[in-house]
């Protein structure tokens, strides 16, 4: 009956990231179509992705950035922020469902002892 209840919820959980990410994806991309740079939905966005869009930002996007020696100072797409708010939802996704997972390989290896 555990089986069934952990399946269930897990389902659920699938879902609720889907969710979480498509949202992001579907407010990013609403806001490049109508041509929005650096308002507060940016930040709330931001916020909302906020520990894996950082890291995001500084193992990937600032060293390809380096590498490929890019200024900056081109023309300002209005998507740019897309990659750091969906990677950075999706790394949010990854890091809860492996806390998750430690948690309940410590509950178990606690009970075995």
């Amino acid at each position: 009956m555990s089986t069934q209840r952990t399946a269930c919820a897990g389902r659920k959980a699938t879902v609720l990231a889907c969710v979480y990410v498509g949202l992001i994806a579907a407010a990013t991309a609403a806001r490049g179509t109508a041509g929005l740079h650096s308002d507060q939905t940016q930040a709330v966005l931001f916020f909302l992705s906020f520990p894996g869009s950082l890291l995001v930002t500084t193992f990937l996007v600032l060293p390809l950035g380096a590498l490929t020696d890019s200024s900056g100072a081109e023309t300002v797409n209005p998507y740019g922020p897309m990659l750091h708010l969906v990677s950075g939802a999706t790394l949010n996704v990854l890091i809860a469902c492996t806390a998750v997972n430690a948690f309940r390989h410590a509950r178990i290896a606690r009970r075995n002892k």
